[in-house]
């Protein structure tokens, strides 16, 4: 058997990586905190878990973020070298926002070549591109949407700035540049809410690694602990308004009178702990210190280790959040096998796959039947085994490196796009509204077509012959015409995207491929 399959099966299942291209360059990340915030929480995760993958590729990275002090406590160095990223600290919750447009401003003058800005929006935008040329790449990081918290948190003049300057004034100024979204549901609010015309990108979060199981295992990896003998729920994250736990409290009563022995766990601290540990005394829930043996118990902020080994010991986690950019907290629970229940809002419905990893309820009604279901068929050995296997596999597809690679791909394809003739002044592009999932065969061995560096294309069965790709922007006739390009002469099934095809096609189509013998890749049995 000639061994030419081999060699086209390594091209296969290679992707060409992005990331590696921007080796020498200069990034310049803008988030709002940074991972030494006291409150950093998931969108800082994200910024530092991408920032260090870039900085390991090679490229220059300078993460430009606020400078926390508070009383009684050192504040944060102005500036360190955290994970080969060149951290830069400045301003506090508002001030921040001048701090950083001047420093950025001043990186030109003063000789630091600026390559391409990822500006990280966290409700109120940096507006980066009103101190840097146009030919300057600018790449939004959007988590989600803030239209609505904005109300919960400030009074009303207060917020309606707040909401100004989030939408028409974030699509004022960053016009059509590209925008990297971590979930499909922010990829809607951003044009539905935001109305941004720029090209929208998923980049989900990862999920870090030493969480997930190894492959075969029952154990969590790092000694987490197995699920524990009693109904147990265990929630994990920062305790605001509009996490909206007080649903999840109001509904244990009645759970705990039909599941004995239940125990829900918080780990989180945050402004609304008060109010939400009385609401827990009233209903009887909880001891006035919040510990000891109650159904409810707060445990705080906790180290990583400890936080793990509570959420291990979870039959269930639940958010009743009413919206997420992603639902990081579901999924990291997801990571060491732990169902879900929450409301089926931005964010939550695309982290938790109905019937499969978790259950997702209509926003407005009671979780308490929903999490009384849940209980009862967790309560099945069989059943857990399978929901907790596909929330590990689920959690599994999402890792940094993916992330980084998919951000490095919209970075480039920006750098280029500015550097083309025409340059800034030049832009034809049109609105990605249109979603396109395409399958068609390929004989096994045969590389993959060449799209364009943002679309995705994968193998769903590494050894099989279809092939799946979903891509941007691009409807029907544009699809056919882009795979005939590309030398692909079977016909395409097509049909438009759902956001968990973005999601699986995301996942898959840099998901390292298991090896497979030249033999096998040429579709010959091997003994």
């Amino acid at each position: 058997m000639d061994a030419s399959p081999l060699a086209a099966w390594s091209e296969d299942v290679t992707p060409r990586r992005s990331l590696p291209a921007l080796a020498g360059r200069h990034v310049v990340f803008l988030n709002w905190r940074d991972r030494a915030h006291p409150q950093a929480g998931g969108a800082e995760l994200f910024c530092q878990s991408i920032a260090e993958r870039f900085a390991a590729a090679g490229v220059r990275v300078t993460l430009l973020t606020s400078r926390p002090g508070e009383q009684g406590q050192p504040a944060a160095l102005p500036a360190e070298s955290v994970g080969g990223v060149d951290v830069r600290r400045g301003g506090g919750t508002f001030g921040v926002y001048p701090a950083v447009l001047a420093r950025l401003a001043s990186l030109g003058r003063a000789g630091h070549r600026v390559d391409a800005v990822v500006d990280c929006q966290n409700g109120i935008p940096f507006f980066s591109p009103l101190v840097l040329p146009a030919s300057t790449p600018v790449v939004q990081v959007l988590h989600h949407v803030h239209q609505k918290q904005f109300p919960l948190y400030f009074p009303g003049p207060v917020a309606r700035v707040g909401q100004l300057l989030e939408a028409p004034g974030s699509r004022l100024v960053y016009r059509r540049r590209p925008v990297a979204v971590v979930s499909p549901s922010t990829r809607d609010e951003a044009r539905d809410v935001l109305g941004l015309p720029g090209a929208r990108y998923l980049v989900p979060n990862g999920v870090v690694p030493h969480a997930i199981d190894p492959p075969g295992g029952d154990e969590p990896a790092g000694g987490a602990g197995r699920p524990a003998a009693t109904p147990t729920i265990v929630c994990v994250g920062r305790l605001v308004p509009h996490k909206r736990l007080h649903l999840l409290l109001d509904a244990v009563p009645g759970l705990a009178a039909a599941h004995p022995g239940l125990v829900v766990h918080v780990v989180g601290d945050g402004p609304d702990r008060e109010r939400l540990v009385a609401h827990a005394e009233r209903l009887g829930l909880t001891t006035a210190t919040g510990a000891g043996d109650g159904v409810v118990r707060w445990h705080g902020h906790v180290p990583a280790d400890v936080r793990d080994r509570l959420l291990a010991s979870a039959w269930l986690t639940v958010n009743p959040s009413h919206g997420e950019g992603w639902g990081l907290s579901v999924l990291e629970a997801a990571a060491l096998g732990v169902p879900a229940v929450a409301f089926r809002v931005p964010g939550l419905r695309d982290a938790v796959r109905d019937g499969t990893t978790g259950w997702l309820v209509e926003d407005g009604v009671a979780l308490e039947p929903a999490i009384d279901a849940a209980l009862r068929e967790l309560s099945d050995p069989v059943a857990a085994a399978r929901l907790r296997a596909a929330a590990r596999a689920w959690a599994g597809g999402f890792t940094w490196d993916a992330s980084a690679e998919l951000l490095a791909r919209v970075v480039t394809a920006e750098i280029d796009r500015l550097a083309a003739p025409g340059g800034p002044d030049r832009d034809r592009r049109r609105l990605d509204d249109e979603l396109t999932h395409a399958v068609f065969s390929l004989p096994p061995g045969v590389p993959l077509p060449t799209l364009r560096r943002t679309d995705l294309v994968y193998r769903p069965d590494p050894a099989g012959e279809e092939v799946v790709a979903v891509l941007y922007g691009a409807g029907a006739q544009a699809t056919r015409a882009a795979l005939a390009r590309a030398g692909v002469a079977a016909e395409p099934r097509l049909r438009p995207a759902t956001g968990e095809d973005l999601l699986v096609a995301a996942c898959r189509a840099l998901a390292p491929a298991p090896a497979v013998p030249a033999r096998a890749a040429a579709g010959v049995t091997v003994d």
